[in-house]
């Protein structure tokens, strides 16, 4: 945190900023008069543990208190030395956790100048809900189940040893440490985050009771075979020789980075903890912590705070309580105010509800459809605006499933959700509806959609056939009514038109209209439909370059013509141009084509205003030569044979 505020400061322009390493710095940089940012710790205005008389070191009304994490050490002794040390300097206060009901926060720093609370950061998509989930009521450490927690792991101990393991670490911390049990929750933790967490990428964080436990967790992991982790934790002077491989600041800095990166750039999975990256550590892809400890107040709050980043695919963060923390959850909350922590902590089963809501909706796109008949679920999303709402609907349900998934809650909704999935593909290929994707709906849901479509004859990788592909007509027969054989044929036709009209938009926008018309005139016959827009797709190509070769014209003076005769036809309030202004027509597009190959030779030249606006001068100059020429057509032609240009002449 220390070096995290000090790196914030530095970048800020033209200000001068120390930072304060050792007591003596922290009052010398005070006493100047000075208008520089200054970084410490609040405990640098203690001299020693012993001594709390700390000396006033600037009267200056002019100096400025930014206190960060502003809670709990604002209010004792080390509270008073600032106040001592610097009497008359305003205060003002950020913390990132709730304030407690007694107001002490308000007492030292004065009224709020303004609130965001955790409900209101989770619907503003600047933090995740956290899902809370207790697990295996037998290991937990609370209640009257402690001492008969420590009869059972240390069974084999004589009277005389479990005497000797309650004198030295207490009954509690005993069974926190016990290999047995360490070893117990390893195997479900890591059930838990290969089935949950794993398959959409993410990483785990474990807090564990003590620097002993984190190392026995560590331990533990690596005999389970579990994906690679890292044990963080503090050192001091006295420690024994096995604490040193996991006190060290350079490799801890160096496990820090790892973790944060994605699993493809860094395998390193688990980091287990005490104390240490509880508070101001950001990993965003860290989804879940498994608490194996007693959290209390604001060390509760800031601790599961780790899960709650946003990271793309990220719609949950998960706390998993293997200490037995729902025993004391709410009267831990109750310090709080209840406005500040309102939805700190969701329980998992919560979301089953919303999980049967979500479900509901989205099958109601199919309520008077016959569900067996996959054709038929496809075209009853033909209407854009229904088939958007159906992205919505299905997306949702698809998320709220990886949310539970596999908990057995999710079992009745399995079916449901492979045939939804194949609906979605269904649509996504008929209508070419790139918006119909898997994307952010979690990799477990697209997993198993993916898989079930494979099943049933579909790879969901391979993109809908291809307008001109020579199987094409093979393909548009496997559907069985000529309503979906139609379909297909149209939404192939209008594909190819979106995918080209940038290449010839005035040929490209006529066929467009020619389909709407067919459409239009011949709806609801579907086997005459199928065969007109059959012999309509058949002549999409074969008409344009037969048009291009009687005009003695290639395929790009093809297109800038078309822009042209549309131009004059505006202009003229007539479509159908007489022979000579046709003839004209095509000299200038001839003309104007050659003078962009000799421009567009040159190496960036959309990159280059100033060879642009030569261009756009000839353009215009050629047009003024000509009988058709107005200053409106000027502009439209000048400006849409460029925006053309960069079609035809990209590099």
């Amino acid at each position: 945190m220390d070096q995290q505020l000090t790196n914030t400061f530095q970048r800020a322009q033209g200000e001068t900023v120390y930072h304060a390493d050792s007591v003596a710095n922290l009052k010398e940089l005070l006493q100047k008069d000075s208008s520089d940012l200054v970084t410490a710790m609040m405990q640098k205005f203690q001299e020693n543990e012993d001594s709390f008389d700390f000396p006033v070191l600037n009267e200056s009304d002019r100096i400025i208190v930014l206190a960060d994490e502003a809670h709990r050490t604002q209010y004792g002794t080390l509270g008073v030395a600032i106040n001592r040390g610097l009497p008359n300097a305003p205060k003002i206060a950020f913390t990132g956790t709730p304030l407690i009901k007694s107001r002490k926060t308000n007492n030292e720093f004065g009224t709020y100048i303004d609130q965001y609370t955790i409900e209101q950061a989770v619907a503003d998509g600047a933090t995740v809900q956290i899902l809370y989930e207790g697990r295996e009521a037998r290991t937990k450490v609370t209640g009257d189940s402690l001492d008969m927690l420590f009869e059972e792991y240390f069974a084999d101990k004589s009277d005389e040893e479990k005497a000797a393991i309650k004198r030295k670490y207490g009954t509690e911390l005993a069974v926190l440490e016990a290999p047995q049990r360490i070893r117990w929750v390893c195997i479900d933790l890591l059930k838990h985050y290969k089935e949950h967490i794993r398959p959409n990428g993410f990483k785990a964080m474990i807090v564990t009771s003590s620097r002993r436990a984190a190392m026995l967790y560590k331990r533990t992991l690596n005999e389970l075979g579990a994906p690679p982790s890292e044990c963080i934790i503090s050192g001091s002077h006295n420690d024994e020789a096995f604490y040193t491989p996991y006190t060290d600041p350079t490799q801890q800095k160096q496990a820090i980075e790892h973790f944060k990166k994605p699993i493809a750039e860094h395998p390193l999975s688990f980091i287990v903890v005490k104390d240490m990256l509880l508070t101001g550590f950001d990993a965003p892809i860290c989804q879940v912590m498994y608490l194996d400890q007693k959290l209390r107040e604001h060390t509760l709050l800031q601790a599961i705070a780790r899960v709650n980043r946003t990271y793309p695919g990220k719609s949950r963060g998960f706390v998993v309580d293997y200490y037995g923390l729902s025993d004391y959850l709410a009267e831990a909350l109750e310090m709080f105010s209840t406005e500040d922590v309102a939805g700190a902590l969701k329980n998992l089963k919560d979301e089953i509800p919303k999980l049967k809501a979500a479900h509901t909706r989205v099958m109601r796109h199919f309520k008077d459809v016959d569900k067996n008949d996959i054709d038929a679920c496809v075209l009853a999303l033909a209407d854009d605006a229904v088939r958007q709402q159906f992205e919505i609907d299905f997306k949702l349900f698809a998320r709220q499933m990886d949310i539970i998934m596999p908990d057995p809650a999710a079992q009745p909704y399995l079916a449901d959700l492979k045939f939804l999935g194949k609906i979605n593909q269904g649509a996504r290929n008929l209508y070419r509806d790139s918006q119909l994707d898997l994307a952010g709906v979690g990799e477990k849901v697209r997993a198993l959609i993916d898989e079930h479509i494979r099943a049933t004859g579909v790879d969901p990788k391979i993109p809908p056939v291809d307008l001109l592909a020579r199987d094409f007509r093979e393909k548009v027969n496997e559907h069985k009514s000529d309503r979906a054989k139609a379909s297909e044929i149209e939404h192939a036709i209008k594909h190819h038109i979106d995918v080209n009209l940038d290449d010839d938009p005035e040929y490209y926008k006529s066929l467009s209209d020619k389909l709407k018309a067919i459409i239009r005139k011949h709806q609801e016959h579907w086997d005459e439909l199928v065969q007109l827009l059959m012999d309509f797709r058949d002549n999409i190509e074969k008409n344009r370059e037969q048009q291009a070769g009687d005009l003695g014209l290639s395929d790009t003076q093809f297109a800038f013509h078309n822009i042209l005769m549309a131009e004059v036809a505006r202009i003229r309030g007539d479509e159908s141009l007489d022979e000579a202004t046709h003839e004209e027509v095509i000299a200038v597009t001839k003309d104007l084509v050659t003078m962009l190959d000799e421009a567009t030779n040159i190496v960036d030249f959309f990159k280059k205003q100033d060879e642009v606006k030569r261009m756009k001068k000839n353009i215009k100059r050629r047009i003024m030569d000509t009988s058709f020429d107005v200053p409106d057509i000027r502009t439209a032609v000048m400006d849409r044979f460029m925006e053309l240009a960069k079609v035809k002449y990209k590099p």
